[in-house]
């Protein structure tokens, strides 16, 4: 982090400015811990995390358990399965904060990863009762991590098929423009206050859970879009509507070769 220039004045400017430094460099110290802990807690909790998991599992498949239990189990489940999805995405942002998406760049199309996130996300969307379409007519040559970029087309259609009612419908669209890809997944769901749209690539943001459609978010995929994409050195930007839907647009420079 910056420092201000300390003179050797002895006056008061000086003063301050050592005052100012030294509270810049313990807020340095404080957001460095918090990033280790994140990254060290992800890492740890993984593996343990799997144990009671798949003893879970085993007891769920067990045909000599009453309803009743079957039913408490299959809830610890759901638990256990929705903590190891927050861990994961802990796991995801600390990486990503480690300059993780910055390796293993290749050149390939967009328009293809598009393509083929939508076949494996349709059946997620059809359980759902919601159409979703893709739009992707030419090839987008980009250059990136296209693991990490799957990534952006995943969580920006999980979070469509979230907040989109059944019969509702999800189009994903990709196009070069003005020596950009642009990537946009539009939804005709419940749409995003206007209060709450500046703030939902926030991590652990979440729209208010009274009028949310899954309470149980962590409110880190959006947050992992936006990290993704700066380290691609793109631009994502989210537009919507109370009631109309939203549409999530992103924008990574075309590749030169």
């Amino acid at each position: 982090s910056e420092r201000l220039p300390v003179s050797s004045t002895g006056d008061e400017l000086e003063r301050l400015s050592i005052s100012l430094n030294r509270m810049i460099t313990r807020l340095d110290d404080a957001f460095q811990n918090s990033k280790r802990f994140v990254a060290d807690a992800s890492h740890d909790l993984r593996t343990p995390l799997t144990i009671p998991r798949g003893e879970l599992e085993n007891f769920a498949e067990d045909g000599r358990l009453d309803s009743e239990l079957r039913d408490c189990v299959g809830s610890m489940l759901e638990e256990v399965v929705h903590l190891g999805k927050i861990v994961e995405q802990l796991f995801t942002l600390s990486r990503l904060d480690a300059g993780e998406a910055q390796t293993e760049w290749t050149h390939f199309d967009l328009t293809e990863l598009a393509k083929t996130t939508v076949e494996q996300m349709s059946l997620l969307a059809e359980d759902k009762g919601i159409a979703i379409a893709c739009d992707a007519r030419q090839s987008v040559p980009v250059k990136g991590n296209s693991v990490r970029l799957k990534q952006v087309i995943v969580n920006l259609l999980d979070n469509a098929i979230k907040y989109t009612p059944a019969k509702g419908a999800i189009q994903l669209r990709v196009l070069a423009v003005n020596g950009h890809a642009v990537l946009e997944v539009e939804d005709n769901g419940i749409g995003i206050p206007p209060e709450a749209l500046p703030h939902v690539f926030e991590r652990f943001y979440r729209v208010d859970p009274a009028r949310s459609a899954d309470s149980e978010s962590a409110g880190l995929g959006l947050s992992i879009v936006k990290s993704i994409c700066t380290a691609h050195d793109a631009e994502v930007e989210a537009h919507s509507t109370v009631g109309d839907g939203s549409c999530f647009r992103v924008k990574v420079p075309l590749s030169k070769n």
